[in-house]
């Protein structure tokens, strides 16, 4: 290997960041891996960020979101001409009961009683397509994508669950879950912006000089 290109890996090494970090490659968050980039719908969408929903001490699941640039303006996240993904990994073996309850508890927080009005249909839609499974478990994804001209489409365990739901104002909804003014949980939030949690250095702080990459 390049001597400069070993200086640099001892580098972000040092500095304690994941060498697969290096190129924006994959991340490992509690176990689980997290791709760098993904392909929705035939577009290329970027890492954003990354991190543990906690409830007291245990770790539900991981959530990852990708946009087709980072950014760290909630404005450029909830800007819904463009396409966004949500990726849940659960931690443990959950019932969709369960999970249903942590979402809808982060959307009450969130949501002003009138958009929670409005939402319902919506919500009592999604409980009818996961109430045809009963776990939730390590080994599955659900996916949340919102495609500008379709709108939100759910897939779980590598099936899109019924017909996309359109209105913008229920995938900003579920936006505000995680990135909402009080979410469940504020490290969550900082990570998913690829902002380091408050009273927490950022990994890989340490700056690497350009020619040495």
């Amino acid at each position: 290997m390049h001597r400069r290109s070993i200086l640099a890996w001892s580098l972000l090494s040092a500095a304690g960041w994941p060498l697969t970090q290096a190129h924006a490659q994959a991340v490992e968050v509690s176990g689980v891996r997290v791709p760098g980039e993904v392909n929705a719908n035939g577009t290329k969408l970027v890492l954003n960020g990354a991190g543990v929903r906690h409830k007291l001490i245990f770790q539900m699941y991981v959530l990852a979101l990708y946009l087709p640039k980072k950014t760290r303006s909630l404005a450029e996240v909830n800007d819904l001409s463009t396409p966004k993904r949500l990726v849940l990994r659960p931690l443990r073996d959950l019932s969709t009961n369960e999970l249903g309850r942590l979402l809808t508890k982060g959307i009450e927080t969130n949501a002003t009683k009138e958009d929670f009005v409005k939402i319902v249909p919506n919500l009592s839609r999604i409980g009818q397509l996961m109430a045809a499974y009963s776990r939730v478990l390590p080994s599955d994804a659900l996916i949340m994508d919102w495609v500008p001209g379709v709108g939100f489409v759910a897939t779980f365990r590598g099936k899109v669950q019924g017909e996309p739901f359109p209105e913008p104002a229920f995938f900003r909804t579920l936006l505000k879950i995680w990135l909402g003014d009080q979410p469940p949980d504020a490290k969550l939030k900082s990570l998913l912006l690829g902002e380091p949690p408050a009273g927490e250095a950022a990994p890989g702080a340490t700056t690497i000089p350009q020619e040495l990459l």
